[in-house]
This record gives C-alpha cells, sequence and structure tokens, in this order.
C-alpha cells in the first residue's frame, strides 16, 4: 500500500479500482466492467471536488495546528470552508470562545512558480512557527510546486530538526487523481508519518494484550462531518454492552491519536474514509478492524453492533441491547409511517452514506428511485443489490459523479421524486426544481443508531408536511439551464471507453435506453 515507504499516497483508481463516471440502473451497475467503469470520463464537466478539499478538511481538525497551504494563494482559498467544521465543534462542546483554523498560505508568485517556491515554503514554516507558537504544523502541497519539481520532504526534513513540533506532509495535488476520497487517505498518511512513524518520540510500542477483567477499548475512526451528537449515541451504544472508546483522529489531539495504537479493535464507521488508517494499525500493530457497515437504520446498526461484539467476546450484551432499543425505536417512530410510506426519493451523497441512508429510507417505508454517489468502489457493490432487492427488484436510476449539477437537474426532472436527501450544495439543485429537500448530514443531527432512526423520521416528516418554501422558490428563480437539456440523455457526456485487455465497451447510452425502457429513468 505504500503507507511507510512510499512519500505520497496513490489515488484510488489505482489502489481500489475506483471510478467517476456512470450513468444508468443499479442493477447494470452491478454487471459492469469494472476496468470500463475506471477508464470512463465525461467530454464535458461542470464543476468536481479535488483532493486537496477532503485532505484539509481533516488535518484542520487537529487542535493547535498550523495549516501552511504550499502553492497558490487561490487554493488556500478552501481553508474558509474547512473552518467551519472547526467552529461548528467548538460550538457543539459549548465553549464560548469560539476558535478558527489557522490556516496560512505560501502565496506562490508567478517568478516562484517558474525558479521554484523552496525557500518561501521554508521561510514561511519557520515564521508560523515563530509567531503563532501551533503544537504541529501541516504542509499541503498544491499542484504548482509539485508541477515545478519542489522537493516538499527535503525541506520538511530540515524543519524537524530545527523545530521541535511535529511537521506533517501532506502531497494533494488535484491532477494526481480524478477521485476525491483519496484526500481522505493522504491525510491518513500524513497523520500517521507526522504522529507516530516520524515522531520524536518514537513509535509506540505494541500492546501486549487486554488483561482480565479489563473492558475493551476500542478505536472508532470518526469523520468530520459526523458531529458530536452522532459520536455520543455511538459511545452510549458501545458503553451499553461494556466497551470503553477512543474517537479520532479527527479533532483528536497528537497524544489521542498515538493511543489509538494500543487499542484492542479498530471500528470503521464509514470504510470509504476509513481503510487506509485501519489497515496500518492492523498491519503495523495487529489490531483486528471491522470495517463493513455504517450504523445508520435498523439493520446496518444491528450488524455494525454485533460485529463489535463477536470480535471482543460481548455478543449476548450485545444481543440484548439491540432487542430492546429496537422495541423502544419501532415503537416511537409509528407517529411518523402514515405521512412516509409510500414516498419516493432519491439520494445524493459520497456513496457509502447514501447507500446506507437508502436502506434507511426502505425501512421507514419508502422507496429509492435513484441515488447519485460521488464516485464507486468495491465498498459500495453489494449495496446496490441489497436496495432493489429489499423493494421487491424495482429497479432504480444511478448517477456516479463527482458533483455534475447537470445531470442531476435533468434526473430530477425526469424521476420527480417526492423528497430528495442530500449535502446542502446538492439540495440547492433539487430546490429549485420544487422539491422537498433534506440534508443527509448535519453535524447537530442525530443520523446514527437508535436515536439517529428516530430523529431522521421526525425530519423527513416534518420536511414532506411542509414544501412550501421550495415550491415558491422554484416558481421565483431563474433556471440554470434551457429547457431543450432536460429533454436529452442525462448521461450523453459520459464516454464510452474500451477495456483494453478484453475489447469490451461499457456501452453508457445502452444504459440509459436500458433504464428508459424499464421506467427507471
Amino acid at each position: 500500500m505504500g503507507l511507510l515507504h512510499d512519500k505520497s499516497v496513490p489515488g484510488r483508481e489505482e489502489r481500489l479500482k475506483a471510478s467517476m463516471a456512470y450513468g444508468g440502473s443499479a442493477c447494470n451497475l452491478a454487471r459492469a466492467d469494472k476496468v470500463c467503469l475506471r477508464n470512463q470520463e465525461r467530454s464535458f464537466s461542470q464543476a468536481g471536488l479535488c483532493q486537496l478539499l477532503p485532505t484539509l478538511g481533516m488535518l484542520s481538525t487537529l487542535p493547535d495546528t498550523a495549516i501552511i497551504v504550499y502553492g497558490a494563494i487561490g487554493c488556500a482559498s478552501t481553508g474558509f470552508g474547512a473552518n467551519i467544521s472547526s467552529r461548528l465543534r467548538h460550538v457543539q462542546m459549548g465553549r464560548t470562545a469560539i476558535k478558527d483554523t489557522v490556516w496560512i498560505s505560501t502565496n506562490l508568485t508567478e517568478s516562484e512558480v517558474v525558479h521554484g517556491g523552496e525557500q518561501r515554503l521554508e521561510e514561511t514554516i519557520y515564521k508560523t512557527y515563530e509567531e503563532l507558537k501551533p503544537k504541529s504544523i501541516v504542509v499541503l502541497q498544491t499542484c504548482a510546486p509539485s508541477v515545478i519539481g519542489d522537493d516538499l520532504y527535503s525541506v520538511i526534513d530540515r524543519a524537524r530538526k530545527n523545530l521541535d513540533i511535529p511537521i506533517l506532509a501532506s502531497t494533494c495535488e488535484g491532477f494526481k487523481t480524478k477521485i476525491w476520497a483519496t484526500g481522505y487517505d493522504v491525510a491518513f498518511h500524513a497523520i500517521v508519518h507526522g504522529f507516530i512513524e516520524n515522531d520524536k518520540e518514537g513509535r509506540p510500542p505494541r500492546k501486549e494484550g487486554r488483561k482480565e477483567g479489563e473492558k475493551p477499548i476500542v478505536n472508532i475512526i470518526n469523520l468530520a462531518s459526523v458531529g458530536l451528537t452522532d459520536e455520543n449515541e455511538i459511545r452510549r451504544m458501545l458503553n451499553s454492552i461494556g466497551i470503553e472508546v477512543n474517537i479520532g483522529p479527527n479533532f483528536a489531539s497528537r497524544e489521542e491519536i498515538r493511543r489509538m495504537t494500543q487499542a484492542d479493535l479498530t471500528v470503521s464507521i464509514c470504510p470509504t474514509h476509513d481503510d487506509y488508517f485501519i489497515d496500518y494499525l492492523h498491519k503495523e500493530y495487529g489490531i483486528p478492524y471491522v470495517l463493513r457497515d455504517m450504523p445508520i437504520g435498523l439493520e446496518n446498526t444491528k450488524n455494525w453492533l454485533l460485529d463489535i461484539a463477536e470480535k471482543v467476546g460481548l455478543k449476548k450484551e450485545a444481543e440484548k441491547f439491540i432487542e430492546e432499543e429496537t422495541k423502544k425505536t419501532l415503537k416511537a417512530v409509528e407517529k411518523f409511517l402514515p405521512y412516509l410510506k409510500g414516498k419516493k426519493v432519491f439520494l445524493s451523497a459520497g456513496e457509502f452514506r447514501a447507500l446506507v441512508t437508502g436502506m434507511l429510507v426502505q425501512e421507514l417505508g419508502m422507496e429509492v428511485i435513484g441515488l447519485r454517489a460521488y464516485h464507486h468502489d468495491h465498498f459500495g457493490d453489494e449495496f446496490y443489490g441489497k436496495l432493489v432487492e429489499a423493494q421487491g427488484g424495482k429497479d432504480f436510476v444511478v448517477d456516479i459523479a463527482n458533483f455534475q449539477p447537470f445531470e442531476l437537474m435533468n434526473i430530477l426532472k425526469k424521476v420527480k421524486p417526492d423528497l430528495f436527501i442530500g449535502h446542502v450544495s446538492d439540495n440547492l439543485s433539487a430546490a429549485k426544481l420544487g422539491l422537498p429537500a433534506a440534508t443527509i448530514f448535519r453535524v447537530f443531527d442525530y443520523y446514527v443508531g437508535y436515536r439517529g432512526f428516530y430523529e431522521f423520521a421526525k425530519k423527513m416528516t416534518r420536511v414532506l408536511k411542509n414544501p412550501a418554501f421550495n415550491k415558491k422558490l422554484s416558481e421565483n428563480v431563474v433556471h440554470p439551464y434551457k429547457n431543450n437539456w432536460y429533454e436529452e440523455n442525462p448521461f450523453k457526456f459520459i464516454k464510452a471507453v474500451k477495456n483494453e485487455d478484453t475489447d469490451d465497451v461499457q456501452e453508457v447510452y445502452n444504459y440509459y435506453e436500458f433504464s428508459a425502457r424499464k421506467g427507471v429513468i
């Protein structure tokens, strides 16, 4: 995997055979040739997400850390978005003094882009240390210094010898990968090398083993987009069956991250986000792991808890807890079910979150008629089939797209969902069409576990009962696309690509026609 020996991280196209372009039905996606999927591209693209954003989003959560964006000034502007997560976490923790993330740009000029910017970076590192006194520094290398061949690591190696704080290096150039989620791997790579492998205290030793009578300690790999409310629900569930919890690395200190090497088990709450770090802890520290479900919805929460409990010998305790919680939760949501039953839902988010939320809406009596995932890899493979099977074989349209709002609005016009559930930026497209829309995550709300199941049902009921705002909005906005675009194949710009090994061709247009014949779109 290169985590220990390589300086940079491979793109997920290479590591996980991930893909960014597909349009058609869920059933056809399961049958699609993975090589063709990986090679597909769009001949026209409108907006997209660079791996710099998730990298910066993760690393900016590290407490008392200064972020240096190594490049021209424009890339550093992404820090404004990343800063939101940090500010909201302070609010959730009840702190009156809200602290901003500290991020600095090297502000490379045209001359430095031509002649090299290493000196500017070195000066920025020392000035940041002297003026801000951070507990750690993170350097994010952008496209420009990488293209001209600047040696980021030699600069950081020199600085590490002279400064008494960890300095983390991350190479997150957008041109190196089209899969935005590679940015998570880049962030974990930086954390492992900065706080564990190259830390001045050295690597923590392996844990000898759990002593008799000692509660198991479980790492929960969190996300910046999972709020404190959901983290508290995770703690409640695992504490209830006798498990102690470490949560990190987002919003965790260096010391807390180093303690994660001493756990008895590591657990993912999003395989798309977590697999790189989990693999490191398993290979280097022998820590077993759970990397399958996301605890959203009753079935996935049950499976997630049982997988954990079986690993640490607490299966009976977990089964009792699950039975009690499920019974209480089902009774609590009964009053919402009449409003939700039979409603048709379109979901849009990172692939795994969208898929498990689809299973949740089905448990509430709704039907999935469409799903837009920001990329596709093997972690999502089995879940498309599960969604189709759960609704009696009814297929649905799938759009694998790094945003591309022109495709989304075209599809929504065709499938006409009763409810749209997606990221805030996606909800804007749905709102312009007058559709009831709800956020697929919001850090102040509950989504995971049993509390999340209840709160989600309550929230969807409220959205469906109050659609007036979006309807009026749709009547008073200028729509971004001409009417004739909505008559087109939404996937017309996805190019069919030949598999050079087999001569197979991914027939995107045939998928669209097949989906149309089946009434999927």
